[in-house]
């Protein structure tokens, strides 16, 4: 996979309604890695070649040439290419920005044939920028995503609105992404307060606001998850399945999995494997 990726220093005092954070130019290889994951800001893809997928929450789209992509904070998402032909992209960060959309999940879709000059040259500006660095290259980045913004805005008749990031938002973000990725170690909210550097009370209460529930019991529906997902498709034993998913023993696991599910891990596999059976 190729891969570009240039970020842009803190501006200081420099006053913008929002902050673009990096750009990235990227391009399908073999060493391509897809997950899904989300972020404390705005993304917004541009598709300059290629064909593939984007899976938003629990919705897929088509991604083609020329079409942009907009895809707010906290919504998990991940992208798939098609290998006859591989997407090419660029992506830009943007904290600060807020689409609004009718639809429950917060993304937009547009669409440029015939208009996708002046929207990729915003995007190969900055780039051009970001890559040289000379004086004011801050500056100048941050009027070309302006000038990117309204014309989305333009083609699409959408419209936005500027939030205002807090540190301690994007601290409860690495808390989130640092479970996803380590369920099945050993995690506390005293560990995940020293790792995201905020007060264990702290970190629950705005941890808790921001996604209607408590770090440790995102844990647990992580953890559960998981080890659904092991019963479905694996012959792994009950411990094997509590060990693997992070649990302290296979007692608290299936407690944990019977108030989440209201079935034990066993009904749950016996349920699964006679659905798979008779399909």
């Amino acid at each position: 996979m190729s891969n570009q990726k240039f970020c842009l220093e803190d501006m200081g005092s420099y006053e913008t309604p929002s902050r673009l954070l990096y750009i990235t130019s990227a391009k399908y290889g073999a060493d391509w890695v897809s997950y899904p994951h989300s972020h404390y800001f705005t993304e917004i893809f541009y598709i300059k070649s290629g064909r593939g997928q984007m899976q938003i929450e629990n919705e897929t789209i088509p991604l083609l040439p020329n079409s942009l992509v907009l895809i707010g904070a906290q919504v998990q998402h991940t992208e798939f290419s098609d290998s006859s032909a591989p997407l090419d992209y660029y992506v830009l960060g943007v904290e600060g920005l807020k689409i609004n959309t009718e639809r429950p999940i917060e993304y937009s879709i547009v669409n440029f044939s015939g208009f996708s000059s002046s929207i990729r040259q915003c995007f190969e500006n900055i780039l051009h920028e970001m890559h040289n660095q000379k004086e004011g290259y801050e500056k100048i980045c941050q009027h070309h995503l302006a000038i990117l913004i309204l014309l989305i805005c333009r083609k699409d008749h959408v419209s936005y609105e500027l939030v205002n990031p807090q540190n301690s938002s994007r601290e409860c973000h690495k808390a989130k992404r640092y479970i996803e990725t380590n369920y099945q170690t050993k995690i506390t909210l005293d560990s995940l307060s020293e790792i995201c550097n905020l007060t264990k009370y702290y970190l629950s209460h705005k941890f808790t606001e921001l996604y209607g529930k408590s770090p440790m019991a995102y844990l647990t529906e992580v953890r559960i998850a998981a080890a659904k997902d092991l019963l479905k498709t694996t012959n792994y034993s009950v411990e094997e399945i509590a060990n693997a998913t992070g649990f302290s023993s296979s007692s608290y696991f299936s407690q944990a999995f019977q108030k989440a599910c209201q079935v034990s891990p066993q009904q749950y596999r016996k349920t699964h494997n006679s659905k798979n059976a008779q399909a």
